[in-house]
């Protein structure tokens, strides 16, 4: 699967793109929200992790700027975050169109088993 990793924190973008290629994945990473909006304006990825918590250009601005251009659906995104989000606010993302939610950090584990759940997008 094509994949983009959108988190400022390259601690946590390195070894999961490394991870994710090794387990036969092709790897995207931006460490800035405008560059990953761009990136993803400009091409198709069949799942995005996205971080909410990033400076300047929040996951949030991404959201609402695919949704807005009518994009939000054509990746399966996967809000990968450390902020404490309430159950409400989960299901209203999912609502938007959000694929799935996952708290920082994660077993890696689960986290593929979520990425290769998605079958029904495709680039």
């Amino acid at each position: 699967m094509k994949i983009l990793i959108i988190d400022d924190n390259q601690e946590i973008t390195k070894p999961l793109s490394k991870f994710l290629t090794v387990k036969g994945h092709d790897c995207t990473v931006s460490n800035d929200g405008k560059n990953g909006l761009t990136l993803l304006q400009k091409q198709r990825f069949n799942v995005v992790l996205l971080d909410l918590a990033l400076p300047e250009f929040s996951g949030y601005d991404i959201i609402d700027a695919l949704e807005r251009d009518d994009k939000l659906k054509e990746s399966a995104i996967i809000v990968f975050t450390a902020l404490s989000l309430k159950n409400e606010e989960m299901d209203k993302l999912k609502k938007r169109g959000i694929y799935a939610c996952i708290n920082k950090p994660t077993q890696l584990n689960l986290l593929l088993k979520i990425i290769e759940g998605v079958k029904d997008i495709t680039v």
